[in-house]
């Protein structure tokens, strides 16, 4: 019986001790690591303390906060919407709003980020998949036009009001302009990353949009997809990475994240 419990303490410990790790391990790049690593040792010796001291009620309390998990929704809240979007944006559901292709808009698409690189204009474009981004299309002003380089190339003059925020395209239709994205949490190891790709690869994790991101100092192009970030994308490899992600994510996904660096 005795070596029953023994065995029986030695699992508990070991799912215990995975599931931390693996919680760990998804969230070691973001603030949230620190969180989870205070919130384990305060559970570890509080429950210690509790235990020796006897004090039942504050016992009662602390299951009260942890059991329901309610303490683990509040501080985790943009994990979880995160892990949320993924599940939403897989290729299984991708195939449910899948569009048919057309090459028109991505050729006018490319053709405006070939403008902006040219002339050295700052962009944030962020285009929806499943995933409509109403909420932040609201921060912005609605436009609700035609994708091309007079208006893309007008919305991100610096001399414009709107050229600070970020350009949401939904339907192939530029919906909005000077809309302010979440900004990434993340600790991102190259300093060169100013706030247009934070701004980026924030909304990339919350959702399964695709972004373009041209950077005024280099005039480079980046593409974020989920927590994957293509940078020095020239123009012609853009216009086959759009097609892929736009028109058949289902069935290049994982060609997508194999090949983004």
């Amino acid at each position: 019986m005795e070596f029953l419990q023994v065995c029986r303490g030695c699992f508990e410990i070991a799912v215990l001790w995975l599931v931390f790790y693996q919680l760990y391990r998804a969230f070691k790049d973001s603030r949230a690591a620190a969180i989870l690593a205070g919130l384990v040792a305060i559970v570890c010796l509080g429950g210690i303390v509790l235990e020796l001291t006897g004090a039942t009620v504050l016992q009662k309390i602390a299951g009260a906060i942890l059991g329901p998990g309610t303490l683990l929704v509040i501080l985790f809240q943009p994990e979880l919407r995160t892990a949320l979007a993924k599940l939403g944006s897989h290729r299984f559901f991708g195939k449910l709003w899948q569009k048919e292709e057309n090459q028109d808009f991505v050729a006018r698409l490319c053709d405006s980020v070939a403008y902006l690189v040219s002339k050295r204009l700052g962009a944030l474009i962020a285009i929806a998949r499943s995933n409509r981004l109403s909420e932040y299309a609201k921060t912005g002003t609605k436009i609700d036009g035609i994708c091309s380089r007079e208006l893309l190339g007008t919305i991100f003059h610096p001399k414009t009001l709107l050229h600070d925020g970020a350009v949401i395209i939904n339907d192939e239709r530029i919906v909005a302009a000077g809309c302010i994205l979440p900004v990434t949490a993340k600790e991102l190891k190259d300093r060169s990353l100013g706030l247009r790709h934070r701004a980026g690869i924030g909304v990339a994790e919350l959702s399964d949009a695709v972004v373009i991101v041209v950077s005024e100092e280099t005039g480079t192009v980046s593409l974020v997809v989920g927590n994957m970030m293509q940078r020095d994308v020239s123009v012609s490899v853009l216009s086959s990475r759009l097609t892929e992600l736009i028109y058949h994510y289902a069935s290049h996904e994982q060609d997508s994240k194999s090949d983004a660096s």
